[in-house]
């Protein structure tokens, strides 16, 4: 029989934040040791800075704007993204095992990767859960606001990971053993607030009540983006305590991994799954006046942890893309025949993509910087189209068609571009060559129906969890 296949996403978790990558020790030992059994990923790349286009092409091989999907609208992207996905339903990888004879199941704490959006394509059962949270981040009002900081003193809710580990224990013990598994998670505890529960939340309750506050003053989708245009400066106190909690979020999840693995172990299938464990894409806390996923392909934002073991696993030492991960999956479940090439760029680069909410040319952008007292010169930083490729060492990016150069090995916080004359004219043309293949970054997108509109009900529930994450 084929090899089991679980896939897990520790969304918005940065690479650095994981012990092979250069956090301290302790820090991710489950996925330390995942990588000494199987092997990780020195230098793997997202193609994307946000969950929804990242997932779209781990998921199908392709990258984000081929597909349509690079562009955020709010709750209404939802329907526009699912009738992008139907448009390759043969290409999506849950869809490609079950037709190999894979159980197929998923469960998500992200209001991103849901039915509403199409990622139940493919999927045999597909849960959302959500955590115990309740208490608003945007709450403007006196109680509201009340309830926020009880919650973060209080420190007891989570993000949907207890959940989602009752959901895997039920499949452990439902699962048909004549037919091999894929399963898919995605678990949001490491994406903003930051504000894990205790014992992972070591602060005192008093600086429980301030990170709680931090984060509904510097954590919404508003204050991000203002912070990003260069509008709103963040304390370095706050920065620091987001730091701290965004770590104790990181080993909260490796604890879930662990037991996952414990699972899979007592129930003696370890050894016939194989295991991957990975991210969407990563974080700013503060680098470069930078907060959140947004406006960026830093290698903050793009270099993601990757670490997997078991049946097919092997050595990853060269620059790769999660666009190759379906391909990944496929070479080591030995299917016959799959849609994917093995590598969508030259082997050993890696390419992403961002696409803003708006362009210079939208009237919300001088509104933004007037509401803000930012000059017109700042708008190319909420405003600009980007492509970034990259070797690992190398990267050029791409910015509303002009190109510099970073030397991340002399440069890692991507602060002084080089100009391209400065540069090994090999090294530019390889790059520029990646870049060039994905076509215009403002070229035609594919055109896809509106698709079927949510329900009041869904609508709600993913307004209230995209507000929490400071979506919306």
């Amino acid at each position: 029989m084929p090899p089991n296949v679980v896939l897990i996403i520790f969304d918005t978790a940065r690479a650095d934040a994981f012990e092979p990558y250069g956090a301290r020790n302790g820090a991710s030992p489950a996925f330390t040791q995942l990588a000494s059994r199987g092997a990780f990923a020195k230098r793997l790349y997202a193609a994307a800075s946000w969950t929804l286009p990242s997932h779209a092409a781990m998921f199908t091989g392709m990258m984000p704007r081929a597909l349509g999907v690079n562009q955020i609208s709010g709750l209404d992207s939802h329907p526009r993204f699912r009738a992008a996905l139907d448009g390759v339903r043969e290409r999506m990888l849950p869809e490609v095992l079950r037709a190999a004879g894979y159980s197929t199941r998923a469960v998500s704490a992200n209001p991103w990767i849901a039915r509403t959006s199409g990622f139940d394509i493919g999927f045999d059962e597909f849960v959302s859960v959500t955590g115990s949270r309740r208490a608003k981040l945007g709450a403007a009002s006196l109680p509201g606001r009340a309830r926020w900081a009880l919650e973060g003193v209080r420190a007891r809710t989570d993000d949907g990971s207890d959940a989602a580990a009752r959901v895997v224990s039920q499949w452990l013990a439902s699962r048909d053993p004549g037919r091999p598994f894929f399963w898919f998670v995605n678990l949001v505890e490491c994406h903003s607030p930051y504000l894990p529960p205790r014992p992972y939340d070591d602060l005192g309750a008093t600086d429980r009540l301030r990170a709680a506050e931090e984060a509904r003053r510097y954590l919404t989708l508003g204050a991000i983006w203002k912070a990003c245009a260069g509008a709103l400066e963040v304390p370095p106190a706050a920065l620091e305590r987001m730091r701290h909690l965004y770590a104790a979020s990181v080993r909260r999840l490796d604890d879930w991994l662990a037991v996952v693995l414990e699972g899979l172990e007592s129930t003696r299938l370890l050894d016939e799954t194989l295991v991957i464990t990975t991210s969407d894409h990563g974080e700013n806390l503060g680098e470069g006046g930078l907060m959140g996923h947004a406006f960026s392909l830093d290698d903050r934002l793009i270099r993601v942890p990757f670490a997997w073991a078991g049946p097919g696993a092997h050595p990853l030492e060269r620059t790769a893309s999660l666009v190759g991960l379906p391909a990944a999956i496929a070479q080591a479940a030995e299917l016959e025949s799959h849609p994917w090439s093995a590598q969508p760029a030259e082997l050993g680069l890696a390419v992403a993509e961002f696409d803003p909410p708006a362009g210079p040319a939208d009237d919300r952008v001088p509104r933004a910087l007037d509401e803000w007292g930012l000059q017109p010169e700042h708008a190319p930083r909420i405003a600009s189209w980007l492509t970034v490729a990259t070797d690992g060492r190398w990267k050029l990016l791409r910015r509303d068609g002009e190109d510099v150069v970073y030397d991340l090995q002399a440069d890692p916080l991507e602060v002084r571009p080089l100009a391209l004359a400065d540069v090994d004219a090999r090294v530019v043309q390889r790059l520029r060559g990646a870049l060039d293949a994905q076509g215009p970054a403002r070229g035609p997108q594919p055109q896809t129906a509106p698709g079927a509109p949510m329900s009041d009900d869904e609508r709600r529930r993913l307004e209230e969890r995209m507000e929490l994450l400071g979506y919306m």
